[in-house]
């Protein structure tokens, strides 16, 4: 009785192990793909202790803007 140990060894059901290891390698490639993707488009967080909610008269653009600010976002004009 010999065992052979080798790439096409069946690990369990018709996965062998060269299979697995190419899933294994697949799986941490887009593992890492994602991690760099996420690192290279962060999402902003926004302080909501610091800003309200804006609608601005001259285009009628709405959103959160600092509480601080004086200027509308799209257009520029001066807040009233």
């Amino acid at each position: 009785m010999s065992v052979e140990l080798g790439w096409d060894m069946i690990v369990f059901g018709d996965v062998t192990l060269r299979q697995l290891l190419q899933y294994t390698v697949m799986f941490f490639v887009l593992y890492i793909a994602v991690k760099v993707v996420r690192k290279l488009f962060p999402k902003k967080r926004t302080n909501l202790q610091n800003t309200v909610y804006f609608v601005c008269r001259h285009c009628e653009w709405e959103g959160q803007i600092s509480k601080f600010g004086t200027q509308c976002p799209k257009c520029n004009t001066p807040i009233e």
